[in-house]
């Protein structure tokens, strides 16, 4: 939830730079309409509008990959975590068919128990092999 909730903050702060880009251009559009009438505060407010719009294309990229990167190390640890759960299921219902073997006193339901068990562990220990 934490990664999702970080990822989601990024994308809000990549549309506030858009935003602002989107602003900054179109400040330097009047900017060049209105700068013939006094050249030396039309050429320096130019100057200080290409910064701006230069400075949030910039941020933009860098928030998106971040963000990009976020979700990705998101979907990761979603896809453990599935693991996680499925190898926690078999090793319950293995504890389960062990609990059987002992009422019923038959080694079968002792040696699937078992395999059912070791089948849950690997499950979850392949979950530190995904990245």
């Amino acid at each position: 939830m934490s990664l999702e909730t970080e990822a989601a903050s990024r994308w809000t702060q990549y549309q506030a730079k858009s935003v602002r880009l989107h602003e900054a251009q179109g400040f330097s559009d009047v900017v060049r309409l209105v700068a013939p009438l006094n050249k030396e505060l039309g050429e320096e407010l130019k100057e200080k509008y290409a910064k701006e719009v230069e400075h949030y294309e910039g941020d933009k990229v860098d928030v998106s990959k971040e963000a990009k990167n976020l979700e990705e190390e998101r979907d990761l640890t979603v896809r453990q975590a599935d693991r996680f759960d499925g190898g926690e299921g078999l090793l319950e219902i293995g504890l389960v068919i062990c609990s059987i073997a002992l009422l019923t006193k038959r080694k079968g339901f002792w040696f699937g128990g078992m395999l059912i068990g070791a089948l849950g562990v690997a499950l979850a220990a392949s979950a530190f092999l995904l990245h």
